[in-house]
């Protein structure tokens, strides 16, 4: 692994409005869903971020794929590796993130390849995402190979919001004794959401024991760490929802800034109370969306004639006559050439029988015989 690093921060190409407008309702309906788990509404969702996604917004793009790796949406293996690939394409640093993921577990088609995996972290973490920072960060810092490229790889990635690595760049500065260094990449942390970030602060503040761990050289100061405890215990309640804090310097200022009056309110948790649902996109948004680049409007998948439908891997499922159909989608029998059509079930629709029409060919002066019957077959799902 090369251990030269030079900082970069993520970015993400604008997407356009019409499928901003998809997007931002499929998000508004996953937060609102992050506890009720309905699975109604997370068939919607994923609706929404797939016709999204296929118009090149990567933020749906990415929201597919992590929801589908938490068991909120249904993807094939080929799928996160196509919609990944797309993110590359657009020089998207997630998308080298996803690709280790998969090198690493030995999933979405690839094989298990730890050595590969890591150079696509590295990649991932080249090119900006915060979180292949920490993990290329905190693997470099664990063996101390490269110590001053850890701490860089940490300061990128907190910078970004990435609490974890906000909080392990603090432990290294307190233990060079660098204190005012640790509190201020701290508070990036709880900028960032996260609670263990605040919780530090608030005891950085209640301790002048040089023998603690929670000695900061800092005055006790039990006003500034009764509000680190507020906002710690908000981030905690919600750590699931990925709460932050943009404005924790108006709210808890580091030392020697005074501290400023406060209603105790935090802009993301009101934002979040408050719940406005944004625009919610028409039927005939979706449907013309959809149809720009050959989807079902009613899932979002790819029909047959859009490039991101795979008949490679054919079959992906297989199920026969007058069984229950496992999963809705695009189903072929399994018979003769890929001229017979293909057919559209729905999950718990029969499954019919296959129409097989030959020639009987007879010997002159009779004519030939078209023959036809019905028969039970099996069916492979196409996608």
């Amino acid at each position: 692994m090369k251990l030269d690093f030079s900082c970069a921060h993520e970015k993400i190409p604008i997407s356009s409005d019409e499928a901003d407008v998809l997007f931002q309702y499929a998000r508004w309906l996953q937060k609102n869903n992050q506890l009720k788990r309905d699975s109604v509404v997370n068939a919607e969702v994923e609706r929404l971020y797939r016709i999204s996604a296929e118009h090149d917004h990567h933020k749906a793009n990415i929201n597919l794929q992590n929801g589908a790796m938490r068991g909120r949406f249904k993807l094939r293996g080929w799928e996160h590796l196509r919609l990944s690939e797309k993110l590359i394409d657009a020089n998207v640093a997630t998308g080298y993130l996803f690709v280790a993921y998969f090198l690493q577990q030995g999933s979405a088609g690839l094989e298990q390849n730890p050595q590969m995996a890591l150079r696509y972290y590295r990649k991932a973490a080249d090119e900006g995402n915060a979180q292949a920072q920490y993990y290329v960060g905190d693997k470099l810092d664990s063996v101390t190979m490269a110590p001053t490229v850890a701490t860089d790889m940490y300061r990128c990635a907190a910078e970004q919001g990435h609490g974890k690595a906000a909080v392990a760049l603090g432990i290294i500065f307190r233990e060079k004794r660098q204190y005012s260094q640790a509190l201020e990449v701290f508070q990036m942390g709880v900028a960032g959401g996260y609670e263990h970030a605040a919780s530090r602060l608030a005891n950085a503040f209640l301790t002048q024991a040089v023998e603690s761990t929670r000695y900061y050289a800092q005055e006790v100061d039990p006003a500034r760490a009764e509000r680190y405890k507020a906002i710690w215990s908000t981030l905690a309640d919600y750590s699931y929802a990925d709460p932050k804090v943009p404005e924790i310097n108006e709210i808890v200022p580091l030392p020697p800034a005074k501290l400023p009056p406060w209603d105790g309110k935090l802009q993301w948790l009101e934002a979040r109370l408050a719940n406005i649902p944004p625009e919610k996109p028409s039927e005939a948004l979706i449907h013309k969306l959809a149809k720009e680049k050959v989807l079902d409007p009613a899932t979002g998948k790819p029909m047959p004639g859009s490039p991101a439908f795979n008949k490679a891997d054919f079959p992906l499922m297989v199920c026969r006559s007058g069984e229950a159909c496992p999963e809705s989608g695009y189903w072929k029998a399994m018979v003769n050439s890929w001229e017979d059509p293909i057919q559209y079930f729905e999950e718990g629709e029969m499954m019919p029988t296959y129409l097989s029409v030959w020639t009987e060919y007879r010997p002159w002066p009779l004519r030939d015989k078209i023959m036809q019957r019905q028969e039970r077959v099996e069916w492979g799902l196409l996608g």
